[in-house]
């Protein structure tokens, strides 16, 4: 799986080396919640787990099935972070909401591919297929600019935030692209002709064929800062050290697999 790493902060990794934390220092642990979707990192969360056992701390993954949750458990103090969401889904929440969080890290950008579990390239996809797409609206734009990038469809340019249906300008194969729920398109492959699945909900895909790989290394470095991946706290803790350090951490962890 191709992913791209956004090194906006060169120092993170004397940022390792120099951070001070201290969690409680009564002999019951501080449990710190993350909210999370997918388990394809659990390694490196049990690696940072590990590593703050020293000073008494402990993660508690706090997995979730919907993207809509998390933003909101966090900035209502159900949880301490959150590890989900791209950049551009970060500002449409909370500019949206009025959230009142506060990105730690940028990490890396993480593709999403066509899968299919009938089809084994793009040039199967026929008249009348069916093609499921996140109904988000961040991700349904991205989606369609994939399918356009894999030659599907053609979208009108336009100057808003994000595409949606209404801007498909051609579909010859009259394809139709139905928006599910992120967390439901991967139960649904076997009933439509393929889909674009977010990574966090794929992450046991060997049933199914990738017939078109979203190659993210050839992204425009626009393209990047929108779809680069967070951590995220909420802004009166966003200098809590040991939340920092966890950030860190985990970004040095995926440069290093």
């Amino acid at each position: 799986m191709n992913i791209v790493f956004y090194d906006e902060e060169i120092f993170y990794i004397f940022l390792l080396i120099i951070i001070s934390y201290s969690c409680s220092s009564s002999n019951k642990a501080e449990i710190i919640k993350i909210g999370h979707i997918g388990e394809f990192d659990s390694d490196i969360w049990g690696q940072i787990n590990k590593e703050i056992e020293q000073d008494n701390c402990k993660l508690d993954i706090v997995y979730f099935n919907d993207y809509e949750l998390l933003n909101k458990a966090l900035n209502d103090g159900d949880i301490d972070l959150n590890a989900f969401q791209n950049y551009i889904y970060f500002v449409n929440e909370t500019n949206e909401h009025n959230y009142k969080l506060s990105i730690l890290e940028r990490t890396f950008v993480a593709p999403m591919h066509i899968y299919s579990k009938n089809f084994t390239n793009i040039n199967q996809i026929h008249s009348n297929s069916k093609i499921a797409i996140p109904i988000d609206r961040v991700n349904l734009s991205r989606s369609l600019q994939i399918l356009e990038e894999a030659g599907l469809i053609k979208l009108e340019r336009h100057n808003n935030n994000f595409y949606s249906l209404s801007n498909i300008s051609e579909n010859n194969l009259n394809l139709e692209i139905i928006p599910m729920e992120a967390s439901i398109i991967y139960y649904n492959l076997d009933k439509i002709d393929a889909a674009i699945v977010n990574y966090r909900f794929i992450t046991d895909y060997h049933n199914y064929n990738i017939i078109y790989y979203d190659d993210v290394t050839k992204y425009s470095p626009q393209g990047q800062k929108a779809y680069v991946n967070l951590i995220v706290c909420r802004e009166k803790d966003k200098s809590y050290n040991i939340y920092n350090f966890i950030a860190v951490s985990y970004k040095q962890k995926l440069n290093l697999k």
